[in-house]
């Protein structure tokens, strides 16, 4: 006999699609909003005329020698996160268009689309969050006033680890028979 209860109806998955979405474009909206005012302080930031007072710190900033290398450093540091940036991207995208090169079992969306989104959105985070440092840093640098922080660093290193873990589990929970009723993505 057939069981009808084991697979899930279509009814069902275009609701959980349709929830899923939801959730999904109100975060996106939420994330684009504080983008745009992100961008906005920044232009703002960059917009802003020095005074007398400033261009004085200026000159007395360029006879540190080592100010040139502090930026160079910092420039160094913003492109080794970015690289990072763009390799979350291009891996959440290889996760999610692998199913495309295996022909499913089961015409129906499995899990892979979560985990590669998941990297994706991380690398875009990686991305915006890089650039906003980039330019803290090198207005202390500027101003004399830079001191390190650890908190990305242990943000970036737990984000990875959770990735890790979550590509850890997806793979060795994906069933290898090709008879299996799950999806191998």
């Amino acid at each position: 006999m057939y069981n009808h209860n084991r697979y899930i109806s279509v009814g069902q998955l275009l609701g959980w699609v349709q929830v899923i979405w939801k959730e999904i474009s109100y975060h996106f909206r939420i994330f684009l909003i504080r983008a745009a005012l992100g961008i906005r302080v920044l232009l703002m930031q960059l917009k802003l005329k020095p005074t007398e007072e400033d261009k004085e710190k200026k000159k007395a900033g360029r006879l540190n020698p080592s100010r040139i290398r502090d930026h160079l450093a910092n420039e160094r540091t913003y492109l080794a996160w970015m690289r990072t940036g763009i390799a979350l991207l291009g891996f959440g995208v290889v996760i999610v268009r692998l199913r495309a090169f295996q022909v499913p079992l089961i015409p129906r969306p499995g899990n892979g689309w979560k985990l590669g989104l998941v990297f994706s959105l991380v690398g875009l985070i990686t991305v915006w969050l890089s650039t906003s440092h980039y330019f803290a840093v090198r207005r202390d640098i500027e101003e004399d006033t830079y001191e390190p922080t650890d908190r990305w660093v242990l943000l970036f290193s737990l984000a990875v680890m959770i990735l890790g873990a979550g590509v850890i589990y997806f793979v060795f929970t994906t069933s290898l028979d090709p008879m299996s009723p799950l999806i191998p993505e």
